[in-house]
């Protein structure tokens, strides 16, 4: 952790020394609508659409987790270091709710005030709404399948890619919609999802920076794996499933290990009291079935 910290507030001297612009979106509403999902996208994509809604994409921002890590990040790091609440924007925010590109200088500070606010104001009805407000940023659907979508960085405006959409910028099967589909193979690859759960400058080996992708290309594509992040964590019967799962489902984290446990009663002497006292030998036997390292999340 304190390395963690050490390497953000090295990230927070380059950018604080950096001439702060204001130009943007002014409030989360205008922030919001510059991204706003087309009513006819979730229509015809209505089982998707419920999917991602519940998924850990869909709470990006507003995640209890993510909250409370943010709290103690803005108040004993930004606010006790050289950096600003400002700062957010060029380290949390860019993978949590990439849309904050388009957002002011002084939105950024009002988001970071509204989750001191969520997790520790002592009025209730000031945290839930302050989390409302905030709940209307996410990693939505243009995130993906626009902003994020090609290894370039430079989609085309108002398009939507996908993995298995038709080749070319003049393809459009939403004729109705006018809406340009393109097909992005890169979608379909790891390297496409380690733009954010990366984290790290590319090519930092785990040693110097350990995350799921930089443990998923040492520990396991080097070793003869083949699956891709999509492969694993977006499984379905009919389409790509937009849940997410990972090691907060229960059920899907069973299936990432096998885990044999021996058990064996004993006892010991307690020798403080001088009392024999019952006790069990325990075996654990884990073998990691996934493509990374665990425990993760």
């Amino acid at each position: 952790m304190r390395l963690f910290l050490m390497f953000i507030m090295s990230v927070f001297t380059i950018f604080v020394s950096q001439p702060a612009f204001s130009g943007g979106a002014a409030t989360i509403d205008e922030l919001a609508e510059m991204y706003k999902i087309d009513a006819k996208c979730i229509e015809c994509h209505e089982d998707i659409y419920g999917e991602w809604k519940d998924s850990w994409h869909g709470k990006s921002l507003i995640d209890s987790r993510v909250l409370r890590t943010w709290r103690t990040f803005i108040l004993s790091g930004l606010d006790k270091s050289k950096g600003k609440r400002r700062d957010l924007k060029d380290t949390c925010l860019p993978c949590h709710v990439p849309q904050i590109k388009d957002a002011s200088d002084e939105l950024v500070v009002k988001i970071a005030d509204l989750i001191v606010t969520a997790v520790d104001d002592k009025d209730a009805a000031k945290r839930e709404a302050a989390n409302k407000e905030l709940s209307k940023l996410n990693i939505n659907c243009i995130v993906c399948h626009n902003m994020k979508a090609t290894s370039d960085g430079k989609p085309v405006a108002g398009a939507i890619y996908g993995p298995k959409g038709p080749e070319g910028i003049d393809a459009t099967p939403h004729e109705e919609e006018k809406i340009k589909s393109i097909k992005s193979e890169f979608m379909a690859t790891s390297e496409f999802c380690a733009g954010c759960h990366h984290g790290c400058p590319p090519d930092l080996p785990s040693d110097i920076c350990p995350t799921k992708y930089t443990s998923y290309k040492e520990q396991f594509l080097a070793r003869g794996g083949k699956e891709t992040c999509q492969e694993c964590h977006m499984k379905g019967e009919v389409f790509k499933s937009h849940k997410f799962p990972g090691i907060f489902e229960v059920d899907y984290a069973k299936e990432g290990i096998d885990l044999k446990l021996t058990v064996r009663p004993t006892e010991y002497v307690y020798h403080l009291e001088n009392k024999i006292v019952p006790a069990v030998v325990v075996n654990v036997d884990v073998t990691n079935k996934i493509g990374h390292g665990i425990p993760y999340g």
